[in-house]
């Protein structure tokens, strides 16, 4: 499941309901599911489903394929989209909307379990996890999960939001290297930094869920 929202450290905007409907959100999610359909094992649904937890978008996988989009409208959750949809950047909201709900998708991506199989990162930060209740293998594996979703947000951005896309794509990364240090398990900046972009979009016939692996497996795997 994804927490990207609450992985960041801006202070929070006010967003509810008003300002940011979720029917707004729904159209969103569902424009990129649409996109993205074939990239998946199976049609992911997407519910409107209030929980208790602090996360307004988020995605559950079922290794059987299955895969749930939920836009949860809990005023708390929601109010976390304010995190990154600030009045200096209001007429991108929807392209970070789809940015985002591009992630959540990569999550359910049979990819995505692939490339934590088969790649393993160098990374002292997750050495401190030893001790705590997180051991540095499980680290391990949700940075590389969070590192494949992030990328596939960036391919996103790269092929479907046209003269958009490139602001987006820079806008992730400074994000997320500028709030590494909150969650070494979604440190994925300075990874990302070291992506060949241009291999993200390649052949327009390829799967982006492809260009995403190949991308990802020819990155340097030492962060150390």
């Amino acid at each position: 499941m994804l927490s990207f929202l609450l992985s960041l450290a801006f202070g929070l905007g006010h967003i509810d309901t008003d300002n940011l409907p979720v029917d707004r959100v729904m159209r969103v999610v569902q424009e990129v599911k649409t996109q993205l359909v074939q990239e998946l094992p199976q049609a992911p649904s997407v519910v409107i489903m209030e929980r208790a937890e602090p996360t307004p978008l988020g995605a559950i996988s079922y290794l059987s394929g299955r895969c749930v989009i939920f836009i949860n409208p809990n005023p708390q959750a929601w109010a976390q989209w304010g995190r990154f949809l600030k009045s200096d950047n209001q007429a991108q909201w929807d392209q970070i909307l789809a940015a985002s709900a591009a992630h959540e998708m990569g999550h359910c991506m049979r990819e995505n379990r692939e490339f934590v199989a088969q790649v393993q990162l160098q990374d002292p930060q997750l050495r401190g996890f030893s001790g705590t209740g997180l051991s540095a293998a499980r680290a391990e594996v949700v940075l590389k999960q969070e590192l494949f979703a992030d990328t596939v947000a960036l391919a996103y951005a790269n092929r479907y939001l046209g003269e958009q896309g490139a602001s987006v794509m820079q806008w992730l990364i400074e994000t997320r290297e500028k709030y590494d240090q909150n969650d070494p398990t979604h440190a994925t900046g300075r990874w990302l930094r070291t992506l060949d972009l241009g291999k993200l979009t390649g052949d327009s016939t390829q799967p982006l869920s492809k260009a995403v692996l190949q991308t990802l497996k020819a990155m340097p795997t030492n962060q150390g």
